[in-house]
């Protein structure tokens, strides 16, 4: 039995820069660092505006010292 194709989930985009655009002739105004998913139409009409978002890979790093006036462990 052959198995269907799995639908590739849209990626998260991060906007390069703030910008004013059209789109489905709304304007719309994006910031820089806001969000979408690579499947949103802004997005697809801009692309260069646009690169995706990178998830940090790796164990999360403690702290290793108390920052000033702090005690560790509280």
């Amino acid at each position: 039995m052959a198995r269907a194709a799995a639908t590739p989930q849209p990626q998260v985009m991060v906007a390069l820069t703030s910008f004013i655009c059209a789109v489905d002739g709304v304007t719309l105004t994006v910031r820089k660092d806001e969000t979408f998913t690579s499947s949103d139409p802004v997005v697809k009409n801009y692309p260069e505006l646009f690169t995706p978002r990178i998830k940090a890979t790796g164990p999360r790093v403690e702290q290793a010292t108390a920052a000033p006036g702090e005690k560790r462990g509280e």
